[in-house]
């Protein structure tokens, strides 16, 4: 029978205290006299001794005249060598002992990975939840295992993909797995382990699996092609950090603008310097959510070094996104002036915002101080995605000359349990989703695909939600009230801010179907993605112009639930 390293650790233990008590028991019968406390220091350094490979049997024991200062200073070798053997039997067997811990721990979080972004996460684990959670790390001498295991967390040594390294961590005890790696095939090895163990034992323990997909745009492909994921046992998630981190965004702007005096709705001109990852995500939250007034004159420059390519890509994932803002692309050599005069950024900049999203943290750093540098006079805002580097933001935000940059992103706003599990961010687009169910009542007018329950909602759907979720702050905010709300029962509306809000509410619904590849068609079809509605507010029909002053008015009840 092959044994497993708990089993091989806790017989190496069993071995050591079955020599310390053999020997304990056989210096008592030796030397009769060590059994009294005059000699008890000489049977302790005896014993020490024993363990480190000294003769048990060796010379007999010291005259009874020592004098007083050699026995205290005996005692006081005899501290030393109980604190190095404390050391070296906690360094051979810490592992072990992970071990038989990990053992028995129940309902607890497994996370894989101790990279900046998982030391972050067991942090927020223990300081937002008082929860400790168990780490699997690869590399036996990973700088980060101390800080981790310091907070209290196991650490488990092991490759997360191989069934005996899950087992060790309790996985079929656990309620959560975590998997926030940059490597999406590990990520994918992991969790067919995990299936594996489930299906061969039956395990009947509910594990929730949060699975970590670089790209945004494959997160929302694979949740909408419907593929079957789950099983009892398995609930699985996906998430995407540039995603998330761009409703974050979204959220904050607005509360940044009105902490300043200023309304976002005066912003008709975003220009993004950079389409990596989390450039291409803010985009499109931008296309869902940026919806300031009636108009809807708002702009999108992106300037990019392979600006054509980029362009054709875009175009073909969202080739309806043209209705919903103009989306200009522009090359970037590299060199400012242009970007700058081509934007008017050196000037007027009262409807303007810059983005610097490039994907590294230094290429956007050096963006934004070059711009600062040009556009000093006109406080053109300047956000910078920084996820590292924390210090030098510290100081930069202490500087009377860089009022004008924001900082986004940071690892410790996206490596946390809230925004991986979402619990909190989605908990009104829930109730929205609840609450048009409710109103729906079995009505057959709408598919199941936008009706069955949160969990088993389709991607496209949960966004629908999101969006509108995710909109109501500006809604607040475009009408000069304060957000968060300080009381929701005191939430009302005037008649003309419901008629405006419920114009910019359509436009927002539409700018969602239009990303998700739908269009107009005089009758609805799922299939073909057509939509009546999808008309200007002038042309809609009453009746859904209705539903959209509706919507204005369910905030209230919504907040309040």
């Amino acid at each position: 029978m092959k044994l497993t390293r708990r089993q091989k650790g806790l017989l190496g233990i069993l071995f050591v205290v079955v020599l310390l008590v053999l020997s304990w028991i056989g210096l008592s019968k030796m030397f009769p006299e060590s059994n009294t406390l005059r000699y008890l220091p000489d049977r302790i350094y005896r014993l020490i001794k024993i363990v480190f490979g000294a003769d048990p049997s060796g010379t007999g024991l010291e005259q009874q005249d020592v004098p007083w200062e050699l026995i205290v200073a005996k005692i006081g070798t005899i501290g030393i060598l109980i604190f190095g053997a404390y050391k070296i039997i906690q360094k051979v067997f810490s592992e072990q002992i992970n071990l038989l811990k990990a053992s028995v721990k129940k309902n607890h979080v497994i996370s894989v990975g101790i990279s900046k972004k998982g030391r972050q996460l067991m942090k927020s684990l223990k300081d937002d939840y008082g929860k400790k959670g168990i780490a699997i790390e690869k590399e036996t001498e990973h700088a980060d295992i101390k800080s981790v295991t310091k907070m209290g967390h196991l650490v488990i040594i092991g490759n997360a993909d191989e069934e005996n390294t899950l087992l060790e961590a309790g996985i079929k005890r656990a309620d959560s797995l975590i998997l926030f790696l940059e490597n999406e095939q590990t990520v994918i090895e992991t969790y067919e382990t995990v299936q594996e163990i489930y299906n061969k034992s039956n395990c009947t323990n509910k594990l929730r699996c949060f699975l970590h997909l670089s790209n945004p745009r494959l997160v929302d492909l694979v949740k909408n092609a419907e593929i079957q994921f789950q099983d009892k046992q398995l609930e699985l998630h996906f998430f995407n950090v540039h995603k998330m981190m761009a409703r974050m965004f979204f959220a904050q702007l607005p509360l940044d603008f009105a902490k300043q005096g200023k309304s976002v709705a005066h912003i008709n001109r975003l220009v993004f310097l950079g389409f990596g990852e989390f450039a291409k995500a803010m985009v499109i939250q931008a296309l869902r959510v940026f919806h300031v007034a009636i108009e809807n004159n708002t702009e999108i420059h992106i300037y990019s070094p392979q600006a054509d390519r980029d362009q054709r890509m875009f175009a073909e994932q969202y080739p309806m996104a043209h209705h919903i803002f103009p989306v200009h692309f522009h090359t970037f050599d590299g060199t400012y002036n242009a970007l700058l005069t081509d934007q008017g950024l050196t000037e007027n900049t009262e409807h303007s915002l810059l983005v610097c999203s490039f994907d590294d943290d230094q290429s956007n750093l050096n963006a934004a101080l070059e711009i600062l540098n040009k556009t000093q006079e006109s406080k053109l805002p300047i956000y910078v995605l920084n996820a590292e580097g924390k210090g030098l933001r510290k100081i930069m935000r202490s500087a009377a000359d860089t009022e004008s940059l924001n900082f986004f992103g940071q690892l410790e706003d996206i490596s946390n349990w809230e925004f991986i599990t979402g619990e909190k961010q989605d908990r009104l687009a829930r109730a929205i989703h609840d609450d048009y169910t409710t109103l729906l009542s079995g009505a057959s007018s709408e598919s199941a695909r936008y009706t069955s329950s949160w969990p088993t909602l389709r991607e496209d759907a949960k966004d629908a939600n999101r969006a509108q979720a995710d909109h109501i702050p500006y809604k607040f905010i475009l009408t000069q009230r304060q957000w968060p709300v300080p009381k929701k029962e005191d939430i009302t509306f005037t008649a003309a801010e419901v008629e405006t809000l419920a114009i910019i509410e359509h436009n927002r619904w539409m700018a969602h179907r239009y990303l998700n590849g739908w269009a107009f068609g005089e009758k609805r079809d799922d299939q073909l993605l057509l939509h009546p509605s999808l008309v200007p507010w002038e042309i809609l029909s009453e009746s859904e112009k209705q539903k959209d002053r509706d919507t204005i008015l369910r905030i209230k009840s919504l907040l309040k639930g």
